[in-house]
């Protein structure tokens, strides 16, 4: 299709259409534009040999869908973990059974201050009005203010209670990250990425990390700058170059089933693999397909 040709339903999602593709070096690529359970639905089982992905974090972004669709901004944090784990319900079915997963997902803290608790100026995408984080009641879990809501250890938990196996955390380093506006606790440089099997026996090598003298389960990466045209950031490639190095056979193919701006596609192509990426914004899908095209240098399709 041709970049034009994005379209936005009543319910302020998009319209699947056939996917933007393209080849590079032989590698095959697609981007989806269509919120991530519906286009997973339509893959076949264990059509991936990795997934790499950093879904929106609960309450800090905005990215402009209405909020019934766009995940982050629930009113619980139990809704959040199960709307995203029913999408990884649907990656574990197309993941190989011998593929890994890479999930990058940060925290969040409750304020229940009644109000935002300031501009973020890392981001215009934290534009919100009240957020379900300040508002008093604990968000149904009993939190205190100020209190770290513990989403990468919930969402944790609930991928093993559905037949996922945690079998490592790893801790993301944000090398050079501006520090936040707190006086009363350490500024956060770090976050998790869960690396999770759906299978005892998978694909790792662990050599790359040796090689390079990396720490094998802290990567001191830094942090990407925001995009001039986005005004979101999104995560480095040497992240997805890691993942993928220990985490995914040669000649495979992964998958993002929150793409963004195709990061994720982008140093698959690079790496010598096949990629897919899903994302419900249209604006992101147009981006990351134009980006692939110049990468490519052949026009998409």
């Amino acid at each position: 299709m041709s970049l034009s040709e994005t379209a936005v339903n009543g319910t302020g999602g998009p319209v699947h259409v056939v996917p933007w593709s393209g080849e590079v070096n032989g590698n095959r690529w697609q981007i989806h534009c269509d919120d991530a359970t519906s286009a997973l639905r339509s893959m076949k089982d264990g059509s991936f040999d990795c997934v790499v992905t950093s879904p929106p974090y609960f309450w800090l972004r905005d990215y402009g869908m209405e909020s019934h669709i766009e995940i982050g901004r629930e009113e619980t944090v139990e809704e959040y973990v199960g709307r995203l784990c029913e999408v990884l319900d649907e990656v574990h079915r197309v993941l190989s059974r011998d593929g890994l997963l890479f999930l990058n997902i940060g925290d969040t803290y409750y304020s229940g201050k009644g109000r935002s608790g300031g501009v973020d100026q890392k981001s215009s995408k934290r534009r919100f009005g009240l957020r379900a984080v300040d508002r008093s009641g604990g968000l149904g879990l009993g939190l205190q203010r100020k209190s770290l809501i513990g989403i990468p250890w919930r969402v944790g938990l609930e991928l093993m209670k559905r037949e996922w196996v945690l079998r490592s955390t790893i801790i993301w380093h944000r090398e050079n990250c501006l520090p936040e506006p707190v006086r009363d606790r350490p500024s956060r440089s770090y976050e998790y990425i869960l690396m999770c099997a759906k299978d005892r026996h998978y694909i790792f090598d662990k050599k790359p990390l040796v090689d390079q003298s990396i720490d094998e389960d802290m990567w001191t990466v830094a942090a990407r700058p925001k995009s001039a045209r986005l005004k979101t950031a999104p995560f480095p490639d040497e992240l997805v170059r890691r993942c993928l190095q220990i985490g995914c056979k040669d000649g495979g193919t992964v998958l993002d089933p929150f793409a963004g701006t195709g990061t994720t596609v982008r140093v698959a192509l690079s790496e010598g693999f096949n990629a897919v990426g899903v994302d419900l914004n249209p604006e992101f899908c147009k981006y990351a397909a134009q980006q692939l095209e110049e990468f490519s240098n052949v026009p998409i399709r």
